[in-house]
């Protein structure tokens, strides 16, 4: 672009004077347009190029979105996890059948537009894309004048920003920015007391002026360029291109670097905060080639972004940062005035906090990242990964990180978290699901002609030599490593204590370390996990990268050790010092603080990398794995053995630290238990490089543990041998630390991997029969177990789902075990299944100290079963170790747990291994162990000895076997067995004897029954006053997606003239005196809610059916009896259905004879649908009692209307016949005997089943003499065949319907309903937050849970049931499966889960791993669920799951 100016005399000079000028006014506002009509231009014209460039379609979106918006997600249109779409942008019609979800906690950039990120048929109809636009004819819309006129103004604003921001970068080192924010805010307030304070110490006016006019230059820039681009995808064009320039003709960089190489001072060291650019590069990133721009400037000034300072620390750092976080928040002037006093106090601890920072000695390194930093989230597409990954400028990235780790392995602590960061940028590329296209290109240019053979052949020694180390990404960043160097420990003397900053420091420093370890191992896991992955690509990547971290290793042995760094700083602040016990801890904690630095990333690579190749080849001893590793490294034995030894005593090291120092924080972050377990599961590798030092050295390897631990130099009194018999114990108990180092990159486990995990699992099931996997889950992690992505395979291959419970047990190869050693992290789980052994009266031998070796040692009976474990234990039961452990037990004061636990594993490993031996000296054993008896005190140690002594005993006593049948017989037997009863039932069940004689006996036994009722309170014969049973009446709701009656059938029961199907009936078994029901119902009132629903406050005392009217059943009814139910009959109606049925005596009794059809209709259905069931509720005594009330109520003065009314269709259909009976014989001429005799008639006539035909019997309580009169008319009848005499459709077509509705599995329910919208709102209510979106199973009409309209009282499903079901409805979560029930205004939500996954467990649909289509429609539950529809048990089932507080709504909120 053009830098001349339209004015003759040096118009730019003269504009950045004025900016000068505007810079000393930063206390004023800033006004967009005033600023462009000043510095611009003034010409109205021109302005209104900028006013008209608005555009309704625009490229990208690019909206700030903060965390806690409305945002959402399409993984349809979008593969990636991090992409995202604002509320704006978000079109359900554009997304019909996508698999999308909303969300809360992200904030960012709006991806709409962007083709790099979301495909464009995913676009909103306002953004369309950079490629839609020619950038050439976008920037026409704007004049040569005006962009000239844009451009000198912000080149000018950039050089006096620049010129302002390179004096502060010169001099901060000067000005402590805590002092400098007190002085802002004492300026901004007018503190008077602080002012004088600081005035008195600092001269402090200069340098605050010029970080002023900086911070207000720099929100003017950022504020004009966010101004220009409001939807103006010209003016986005025309500033990338301005930011891609150069400042002046002389500049060697862009201005964008410029502004980079100052921002992090900008950002850190200011009086206030600066203003957030990110924003604007959301903005600009509409133009892709100007993201392309700022990922490069990213990589090449990666440098820029960081910054080092020194810090002093005083006592009362914590005061000052409290109190500038207090002023910060002050609002107005007022509150100053009111706080004079307590201002002056915190002005006195203002400047004895300046006293003490200008005497400290005590420095820190603050490391502070520029905000830019986190861009690298925004880089998310293909090609900018592909852009990242190889460029020319990554080695500049690389140089900045060797830099920051040389101070993060230095022994200066660092007093900022920054540097966390660093490797975050890797970890984020890795993990992307389509790194591995990357990581194969980069490896076919490295091989060249080696790339094929490389998948399907172990590559040759002269492949690896040649092997590019640095073309490579993973093996690039590994190469990051390999310049830290050890350094002598030089501690000053009056630091010779563990500090507050030491502490801080070293817990960021392992998970820094933690952090860097997961970006390899999460490379190298995406590779494998690729299809185009091989056993022999697998085997050969390792061996790449295994040589790679020796020959690293190698080079570091050549610097000081980590035993010579120990021994000297014990000889220079510990040996000859004449030090208490609690100094020697001092000082000893403290130098092993700084020696947790001695260990890098590459040890713990090079770990996991023998880990892995171990697991990958299975070795069948120590020898054969060392030759092959001797082999690989072309390495000599002795220089081989010296590297491992130097590794071992590290990792050592940072074991005896962390056991030593005993500090909470640093052990829950060392053993993996922190909130961010993939950071911290270094107990695991340092163990695991143990075990695999004793398996390749075997005795030579014992004794250099013995030797390096003593070269830790623990006093004994300080615990040396307490910290070695944990770690033994460690060892011997459980191979989990493989399993922790190797997981994450294997799917499916090798065989001692999965023994190792079994092991764990098998103990849990201690606590129960059956686990969910959540459950097993929370337990590994409480144990400092590695949960990873592969951890559901995992626990596959151990255990299985039980179908009905979805829940797991275990697989029949494996048996519940009780390992108390692996429980070392989490006693607590620990002291659970203890108490469950105490329950189950186990043996004290299990209580005390478990059978985990027991099942261990059974397994080394199968060839290459634990291989490593095997051989550790056959070394380490040998007789001089066992005695050492004894040793132990004799020493004064020490009673460790697990120094028992220990002498138990090599008592039992020693009677498998050298029994015969063991029977030799096992008396010498049991002796020691006396002598130690009779001097313990302890009740604990007293048993554990006892069961010991007791356990060689059994162990050396000679009993003779008892021969046992065979397993596999036994079993053949039972089998053959239920096979032969098998048979005989089925045989009984088609007998037709059998079955007449049982319908038979069945109806005897309940008219016995019916005889001997007694109260259910009292327990007296129901005979002796006034009785009554309960009845739920319930309105029941209207659905349109389904329909218990069948299409044909539906205007039979529903129509003009009446409706059948309106009301429905629940009864229970329980039956009471009145006078007793009303005592249990005032007694039970103290214990419901008054604003609650009658069917909710009054219901059976015994089964707590709810209940809305008594129905009588003595069997002399009163005139009395009969008047009360009808009149609670139609208050019910009146109270439900419509009020104005009752206006008069002819439509009352009109009404009340459909009421009466209503509930007959239904006891009818609910036989014909479940017999069994109708007889358990025994509503044939419902039924005859509602016979007998209706025959004795007066229908005289309606008969005619309800015989005009009542016109039934009878000729194929049972139940309408049935009904047709009633209203004709039982209504009209009240004929009971005639009703009964026809309703036989028509049983027969009707083809009706035996299991029926009794019940109907019962229900009309039809005497013996009738019964064979019906028998006599049935052989004049002819017998009609009737294909669908009930015109109702059964339990199974029900579910097939649900089916149909809920679709088979998570994806197809939630992409079919989640874009349908809300109904109430028509959008998806932000304030909705994490509850889920509705969709109703009557309608599938979709809501949102809460109301969308405001001062609602009620929420949305409520309303919708109350409007169109009757206010009843079953709702189905989309967030993740669950029912909720309601019959308004009450509901429970996660009544039942749809959706479950192969391991039993719910989705979690923002999880981006999660695989919807493996979260399949559980069958049972949508049988539940039709069970609860076809029997109009909604209000029953809230009701008695009432209890359930945390799933109950009450009021209506939903």
């Amino acid at each position: 672009m053009n830098n001349s100016g339209l004015l003759t005399q040096n118009p730019q000079e003269q504009l950045e004077e004025r900016i000068k000028a505007l810079s000393l006014n930063y206390k004023g506002s800033i006004n967009e347009t005033q600023i462009f009509k000043m510095f611009i231009s003034d010409k109205e014209d021109q302005f209104a190029q900028w006013k008209n460039a608005e555009s309704q379609v625009k490229s990208v979106c690019g909206a700030d979105v903060q965390s806690g918006e409305l945002t959402f997600q399409c993984f349809t249109c979008a593969p990636d996890p991090h992409h995202m779409y604002c509320q704006k942008c978000f079109d359900p019609d554009l997304h019909l059948n996508h698999k999308c979800i909303i969300k809360h906690l992200i904030g960012g950039a709006c991806d709409c537009g962007d083709e790099q990120t979301i495909i464009p048929s995913g676009f909103c109809s306002k953004h369309q894309g950079v490629s839609k636009f020619d950038q050439n004819q976008e920037l026409k819309k704007i004049s040569d004048q005006l962009k000239m006129n844009i451009e000198n103004f912000i080149k000018a604003l950039c050089k006096i920003y620049l010129q302002l921001m390179r004096r502060i970068k010169s001099d901060h080192d000067m000005y402590n920015p805590k002092i400098l924010k007190l002085y802002h805010l004492s300026e901004k307030w007018l503190i008077i007391p602080f002012k004088e304070v600081i005035d008195s110490e600092y001269d402090l006016e200069e340098y605050y002026r010029i970080f002023q006019q900086a911070l207000y230059l720099n929100s003017i820039l950022v504020k004009m360029c966010y101004w220009f681009t409001e939807s103006r995808l010209c003016f986005i064009i025309l500033l990338s291109q301005i930011f891609q320039s150069q400042l002046t003709p002389e500049s060697k960089q862009t201005l964008f670097e410029d502004l980079m190489e100052v921002q992090v001072y900008l950002e850190f060291l200011g009086p206030q905060p600066a203003q957030k650019i990110e924003s604007l590069l959301f903005r600009l990133y509409a133009d892709y080639q100007f993201k392309q721009f700022i990922q490069v400037c990213y990589i090449k000034k990666y440098s820029s972004m960081w910054l080092q300072t020194k810090q002093k620390v005083t006592q009362h750092d914590k005061y000052i940062d409290d109190y500038i976080v207090k002023l910060s928040s002050i609002q107005n002037q007022q509150i100053v005035q009111a706080q004079h006093e307590y201002l002056v106090k915190m002005a006195q601890v203002v400047k004895a906090y300046i006293e003490k920072y200008k005497k400290s000695t005590e420095i820190t390194t603050g490391l502070y990242v520029s905000e830019i930093h986190e861009q690298h989230t925004q880089y998310v597409a293909e090609k900018l990964q592909e852009i990242f990954l190889s460029h020319k400028y990554l080695q500049n990235l690389y140089d900045q990180i060797r830099d920051l780790l040389n101070l993060i392995y230095s022994h200066k602590p660092i007093a900022t978290i920054s540097h966390l960061s660093y490797s975050l940028i890797f970890k984020l590329r890795y993990d992307y699901n389509f790194f591995y296209k990357f990581g194969f290109q980069q490896l076919q240019q490295v091989l060249g002609d080696q790339y094929q053979q490389f998948f399907t052949i172990n590559i040759s020694k002269e492949t690896i030599k040649n092997f590019k180390y640095d073309q490579f990404t993973i093996t690039s960043y590994l190469n990051i490593y390999n310049s830290i160097k050890p350094q002598h420990l030089d501690i000053p003397k009056d630091q010779l204590t563990i500090l507050l900053q030491d502490t801080y420091d070293g817990f960021y420093f392992l998970i820094c370390q933690g952090q860097a370890v997961q970006v390899v191992q999460t490379g190298i896991q995406k590779l494998f996990a690729s299809q185009f992955s091989t056993p022999e690509f697998q085997e050969n990547l390792t061996k790449v990268l295994l040589i790679q971290s020796y020959q690293i290793l190698k080079k570091k042995c050549q610097g000081i050790s980590v035993d010579d760094q120990l021994n000297e700083a014990y000889k220079k602040y510990i040996e000859d010092q004449n030090l208490s016990k609690a100094e020697l801890f001092d000082r000893l904690a403290k130098i092993y603080f700084f020696l947790i630095k001695s260990i890098s990333v590459v040890e713990r690579v090079f770990t996991f990398l023998l880990s892995y190749l171990y697991c990958l080849k299975i070795f069948s001893s120590g020898k054969e794995f060392e030759s092959y590793l001797l082999d690989i490294l072309e390495e000599d034995k002795n220089e081989f053995k010296k590297i491992f030894y130097e590794v071992l005593s590290k990792c050592l090291q940072i074991y005896v630290t962390v056991q030593f120092c005993d500090n909470q924080y640093l052990q829950q972050i060392y053993l993996g238990l922190n909130d961010q377990q993939e950071i911290g599961t270094f107990e695991s590798y340092d163990s695991s490089f143990l075990r695999i030092y004793l398996f390749l050295f075997e005795n030579e390897g014992f004794q250099d543990l013995i030797q390096i631990m003593k070269n830790r130099r623990v006093p004994k009194e300080l615990g040396s041998e307490r910290i070695l018999c944990s770690l033994l114990l460690r060892i011997f108990s459980s191979d989990l630390d493989m399993y922790n180092v190797c997981s994450q990159t294997l799917k499916e486990l090798p065989k001692d991997l999965k023994l190792s995990l079994a092991k764990a699992i098998q103990n849990f099931y201690n606590l129960s029969t059956y686990l969910s996997f959540t459950d097993i889950e929370a337990k590994l992690k409480r144990m400092g177990i590695q949960i990873c992505s592969n951890l559901p395979d995992h626990v596959l291959q151990i255990c299985e789902v039980d179908q009905a419970l979805k829940q797991l047990k275990l697989k029949s190869d494996y048996r519940v075990i009780y390992e108390p050693a692996i429980f070392y992290i989490n006693t607590s789980i620990n002291s659970q299944i203890v108490e469950k052994l105490v329950e189950q009266n186990k043996s004290e031998t299990e209580i005390l100290l478990g059978n985990g070796i027991s099942w261990d040692v059974e397994l080394f009976s199968k060839n290459n079963y634990r291989t490593i474990l095997y051989s550790l234990l056959k070394h380490y039961c040998q007789r001089e170790y066992i005695q050492k452990n004894i040793e132990l037990l004799k020493t004064e004061g020490f009673a460790l747990i697990q120094a028992y636990q220990l002498l138990y594993i090599q008592i039992v490993a020693a009677n498998h291994f050298v029994k015969q031996e063991f029977k030799s000296y096992a008396p010498f054993i049991i002796n020691e162990l006396e002598q130690i008896l009779k001097v313990t005190q302890r009740k604990d140690d007293i048993q554990r000895i006892q069961v010991l002594i007791a356990e060689i005993v059994k162990y050396i006593t000679v009993v003779q076997p008892v021969v046992q049948k065979q397993p596999q017989d036994n079993k053949a037997n039972l089998q053959n067995k239920k096979n032969q009863f098998k048979e005989k039932y089925n045989k009984l069940q088609n007998s037709e004897f059998i079955q007449n004689m049982l319908d038979n006996n069945n109806i005897k036994e309940n008219k016995v029954e019916n005889n001997q009722k007694v109260c259910s309170s009292c327990k007296l014969p129901l005979i002796q006053e006034a009785s009554v049973a309960l009845m739920l009446l319930i309105r029941k709701p209207q659905t349109s997606n389904f329909s218990i009656i069948s299409k044909e059938g539906l205007e039979c029961f529903k129509n003009a003239q009446y409706n059948l199907i309106d009301v429905g009936i629940a009864t229970c078994q329980h039956y009471f005196h009145y006078a007793c029901l009303i005592e249990r119902f005032e007694s039970d009132q103290q214990y419901r809610r008054q604003n609650a629903p009658d069917w909710v406050k009054i219901g059976c005392p015994v089964c707590k059916l709810p209940c809305t009217i008594t129905l009588p059943i003595q069997r002399q009814l009163t005139s009395i009896d009969v008047e009360s139910f009808n009149q609670d009959l139609q208050l019910f109606v009146a109270k439900n259905l419509v009020e104005n049925l009752f206006e008069n005596q002819i439509t009352a009794l009109e009404t009340l004879s459909e009421t009466y059809l209503n509930i007959f209709f239904d006891l009818l259905i609910s036989l014909i649908h479940n017999p069994s069931q109708y007889i358990r509720d025994q509503k044939d005594i419902v039924f005859n009692h509602l016979l007998q009330i209706l025959h004795a109520t007066d229908m005289e003065a309606a008969k005619n209307k309800i015989i005009e009314k009542f016109q039934f269709q009878t000729e194929n259909n049972f139940i309408l016949k049935i009904l047709s009976l009633i209203q004709q014989y039982v209504i009209v001429e009240k004929d009971m005997q005639r009703f009964k005799l026809e309703a036989i008639c028509s049983c027969i006539q009707y083809n009706i089943s035996n299991d029926i035909k009794s019940q109907i019997v019962l229900s009309l309580d039809i005497k013996d003499e009738q019964e064979q009169k019906g028998l006599q008319i049935q052989k004049l009848l002819k017998k009609q065949e009737h294909p669908n005499q009930y015109a109702i459709i059964n339990q199974q077509e029900l579910e097939d319907q649900l089916k149909s509705i809920l679709g088979s599995t998570f994806e197809e329910f939630y992409c079919k309903y989640f874009t349908k919208k809300c109904f109430a709102c028509g959008f998806y209510n932000k304030d909705q937050k994490h509850e889920g979106f509705y969709v109703c199973l009557f309608c599938s009409k979709t809501f949102c849970i809460y109301s969308c309209k405001k001062n609602m009282q009620m929420g949305n499903l409520n309303q919708h049931a109350n409007k169109e079901h009757n206010g009843i409805s079953i709702y189905v979560n989309l967030k993740n499966g669950y029912v909720t029930l309601l019959c308004s205004p009450i509901s429970i939500q996660y009544y039942k889960c749809l959706f479950y996954n192969q391991l039993g467990q719910t989705i979690e649909i923002e999880n981006p791993n999660s695989d919807w289509k493996s979260f399949h429609l559980d069958v049972q539950k949508v049988k539940e669920i039709s069970q609860i529809i076809m029997s109009s048990s909604y209000q029953a089932i809230i009701r008695n799951i009432e209890v359930r507080q945390h799933q109950l709504d009450m009021e209506g909120w939903l």
